[in-house]
């Protein structure tokens, strides 16, 4: 009984190696060609992966130029903008400077014109005070005839004047 078994064993694996075998020649086929087309879109994913990293290097390669740029050009702005606000100091302190002198100079000259009237104003003062104490030093000391004689006197000097 055991060789019943052990030949029945092997016309089951023979059966089996031949189904396996018939199954291959069917389906191999099949099986090949549909691991032929995945490998092929798979190599197309790798090709299309591959270019869509090239170009998303460009661009990052192309923004970080950009970047450059742009902050290269900041900075000359920036450059730029102190080198200008320097001359608008420098400007408005001679600005100042100017404008200091010129109050100055307006300050002087009220001053002398106000020293100018001052004085004017002094000297007319002392004219009046002189002529108030000429006459009443006169009319105190001169009688009538030396008075008269005074009056001549003026008269002939405005007469020669004319």
């Amino acid at each position: 009984m055991e060789q019943g078994i052990v030949l029945e064993s092997v016309w089951v694996a023979v059966g089996f190696v031949v189904f396996i075998a018939l199954v291959w020649r069917k389906a191999g086929g099949a099986i090949g060609a549909m691991l032929d087309e995945r490998s092929e879109k798979i190599s197309s994913e790798l090709k299309e992966a591959s270019a869509l990293r090239e170009a998303a290097l460009e661009e990052l390669q192309s923004y970080q130029r950009l970047h450059r740029e742009a902050a290269e050009e900041a900075k000359a702005i920036l450059q730029s903008a102190e080198a200008t606000a320097q001359r608008i100091r420098e400007t408005a302190e001679k600005n100042a400077v100017a404008a200091v002198k010129r109050r100055e100079q307006q300050a002087d000259a009220k001053i002398k014109a106000a020293e100018a009237s001052m004085v004017a104003e002094l000297r007319e003062r002392a004219a009046a005070l002189a002529v108030a104490t000429a006459t009443e030093i006169i009319t105190s000391n001169l009688d009538e005839k030396a008075s008269l004689a005074l009056v001549d006197s003026a008269a002939t000097e405005i007469e020669k004047l004319n």
